[in-house]
């Protein structure tokens, strides 16, 4: 009698495993799925072509990167970390720029399309300001028509990439004349930006923004 149990049991099993198999290829087969179309749309990628020319080959251009690929929170408590986590796992920035040569986020763009916002995109954009100062990442809003403009998005991201060529950019201060240099800001709001001062501090304290414009941008 208990052996007949036994294969009774083993048979029970046997029929759980073979049906949960059975349903999951089941499911599978019925899943059918289809290519929703490009990632940006017109504007969104007339921006991008706009950034990757401004950046050129000192930084690598992505587009809808989750937050939760690029921030992590500080939270030691693990249900604190999972609620903070979550609040950023389905939120992006609409562009960031990495370095090229440890793909480390430089610079996040959250692009403006003119268009009025709503409550859930004002909420997102708190978001984005809340995380992106926690996280030190800085954050630059970039309007829409800037795609026409690559000469002025080269101006904006200039305080935090190196978009100078030393053969193209020489500056002189304008209070004394002489030549200036890059320095890098070590405290305040404009901590790890970039900035030229002149070369005879502290006998001169003339700085200028890092901002850069090509000549040939300027007639584009």
């Amino acid at each position: 009698m208990e052996s007949v149990f036994i294969v009774v049991a083993i048979l029970v099993i046997f029929f759980v495993v073979i049906q949960k198999r059975y349903l999951k290829q089941d499911e599978l087969k019925d899943s059918a799925y289809k290519k929703k179309g490009p990632v940006l749309n017109a504007q969104e990628t007339a921006f991008y072509n706009a950034l990757i020319s401004a950046v050129g080959q000192h930084g690598v251009v992505m587009c809808k990167v989750n937050l939760s690929n690029v921030i992590l929170p500080l939270a030691t408590d693990k249900k604190q970390w999972f609620v903070a986590n979550n609040r950023i796992a389905k939120s992006y920035y609409d562009f960031v720029v990495c370095d090229p040569r440890t793909m480390e986020v430089r610079v996040a763009i959250e692009l403006d399309n003119g268009k009025e916002l709503d409550k859930g995109k004002v909420d997102r954009q708190k978001l984005l300001i809340h995380v992106s100062k926690s996280a030190g990442i800085p954050l630059i809003g970039a309007n829409i028509k800037y795609s026409y403009q690559v000469g002025r998005l080269r101006r904006l991201l200039a305080a935090h990439i190196d978009l100078i060529e030393p053969d193209k950019e020489v500056r002189f201060c304008k209070r004394c004349g002489s030549p200036m240099v890059i320095k890098v800001a070590s405290q305040g709001e404009h901590k790890g930006r970039r900035f030229f001062t002149c070369s005879r501090q502290p006998h001169c304290t003339y700085t200028e923004n890092y901002n850069v414009v090509f000549e040939e941008d300027e007639q584009s």
